[in-house]
């Protein structure tokens, strides 16, 4: 029984192992800090306008690499931050950015107002042709 626990061990082991070093380039790794850094979006119900934000947000970055070339990133952001007119908003986003390969941003974002204002929104920004999309929103 001993022989046989012993055996079964090693091949999860050496499963694992083998499994890390044939599962990624050399050099594919992600790397991962946070950061206060200064935050700043459009607020927009269907496709207008309705109120831009400004303040500083906690930022959680993964920065993904694959044979030391800088491949994607994700970002969470949480915080508190004003809009133009001065309601104060709790805020949640997640932003993706594939600008190697794609050129585009998208993020997520949920405000929560001071004022009773409640914003729900996904927006896509091309770098490559300089365009914004709306996608989807609600607006309470």
């Amino acid at each position: 029984m001993k022989t046989k626990t012993f055996l079964i061990s090693l091949y999860l082991i050496l499963g694992v192992t083998l499994t890390s070093a044939y599962g990624q380039g050399k050099d594919t790794k992600s790397v991962q800090y946070k950061a206060v850094l200064d935050y700043y979006t459009p607020v927009y119900c269907g496709d207008q306008m309705v109120d831009y934000i400004t303040g500083q947000a906690t930022f959680h970055i993964i920065d993904h690499y694959k044979d030391g070339v800088w491949q994607w990133e994700i970002a969470q952001v949480k915080g508190e931050v004003t809009g133009y007119y001065g309601e104060v908003f709790k805020m949640k986003e997640i932003d993706k950015y594939w600008i190697p390969e794609f050129g585009i941003l998208t993020w997520h974002y949920n405000l929560i107002g001071n004022w009773g204002h409640h914003y729900i929104g996904f927006l896509t920004y091309s770098y490559i042709t300089g365009e914004m999309t709306v996608g989807k929103t609600v607006c309470h």
